[in-house]
């Protein structure tokens, strides 16, 4: 269904409205051009490259995307050799020439998510995408709403993140703070640069490891989005499932919903066939979760990914190292 007004809850819940969100800064454009290493110039450079592209239509600017990722494949065999392995490693039933098609339909896909984030960042969401875009599951989604608790709205690492965050916010949310979380880059240039692409998209943006943040939302009933899928090899993770294969896994989720009482929530965005319109889908909040069981909470969230990534498997980032860190014992899959 489309959120319009004729929606039973429209005159008393909102979605957020973020400002027109046409571009990054003139004041970060200055940070890049009147710098004084060239390199990010060099930086400025491409990202004004990919501001013009940013401008073409929806349509062309797409298939430019997917002749890019066919040329990635082609030109980068260390990439190419991480998607291989990554889908012989989950997809086993499938044939060789079944799992080649795999992995030249992910590359073709990784160009169009490339596509996407550049009209997430230099386009304006609401006029672009939201009035098309429909909801799948929006029970779900009122329920948790009902609920009073705090919301983690658990996304992955499926086509563009950056467009799956501008579409979060035509979500009716009530009164509710919007948090997205992402990895804090060490250059604080191009940390600077993320923080003002991705600023229209809600109330805060936060590092995943600002907890106190990321806490203090959530007791105060606001929603957080968090993509646990890249992989960590610390204190703080744990190996677990992923498509039958043991995946080390963060267990920041389990602990932040442990100590907020929130809910965790899966949500995906899906490009409908038209290569035009696409469509939000809320799962059901995650049963009985945290457990006491923490190894069994990250295989609910791998198991909540791989529903996820089920309809469409070729939009999931598998040129990412997702099974660098191995059990003892086990041997190096890259």
């Amino acid at each position: 269904m489309t959120l319009n007004a004729s929606d039973d809850t429209a005159e008393t819940i909102t979605p957020y409205k973020p400002r027109d969100n046409t571009g990054i800064s003139f004041k970060m454009w200055r940070k890049f051009f009147l710098n004084r290493s060239p390199r990010y110039w060099a930086l400025g450079v491409v990202l004004l490259f990919c501001r013009l592209l940013a401008l073409l239509p929806h349509s062309i600017l797409l298939r430019l995307g997917a002749g890019f990722g066919h040329l990635i494949g082609w030109l980068s065999p260390r990439v190419r050799g991480i998607a291989c392995v990554n889908i012989q490693l989950c997809y086993p039933e499938l044939t060789p020439r079944e799992q080649e098609a795999l992995v030249k339909a992910s590359f073709r896909e990784l160009g169009i998510t490339f596509a996407e984030t550049f009209k997430s960042w230099f386009g304006n969401v609401t006029k672009l995408y939201w009035p098309s875009a429909t909801q799948e599951g929006l029970e779900h989604w009122r329920a948790a709403l009902a609920s009073e608790r705090g919301i983690i709205l658990m996304a992955c690492h499926f086509g563009s993140p950056d467009l799956n965050v501008a579409l979060v916010g035509s979500l009716v949310r009530k009164d509710r703070t919007f948090v997205f979380t992402y990895r804090k880059p060490s250059d604080s240039i191009v940390d600077a640069f993320i923080c003002d692409a991705r600023g229209e998209f809600g109330d805060h943006l936060f590092p995943v490891n600002n907890l106190v943040g990321i806490t203090r939302a959530l007791k105060k009933k606001g929603v957080v989005w968090y993509a646990p899928d890249i992989e960590v090899k610390n204190k703080n993770s744990v190996f677990a499932e992923f498509k039958g294969v043991q995946a080390s896994t963060t267990l920041a989720i389990s602990r932040i919903a442990r100590a907020t009482n929130a809910l965790v929530v899966p949500y995906a965005h899906y490009r409908n066939d038209d290569d035009r319109t696409y469509r939000l889908r809320i799962f059901p909040a995650l049963d009985n979760f945290p457990s006491d069981e923490p190894i069994a909470d990250t295989r609910a969230l791998n198991r909540a990914i791989e529903a996820i990534i089920e309809p469409h498997p070729e939009r999931y980032w598998w040129s990412i190292k997702r099974f660098k860190n191995r059990p003892e014992g086990e041997k190096k899959v890259y």
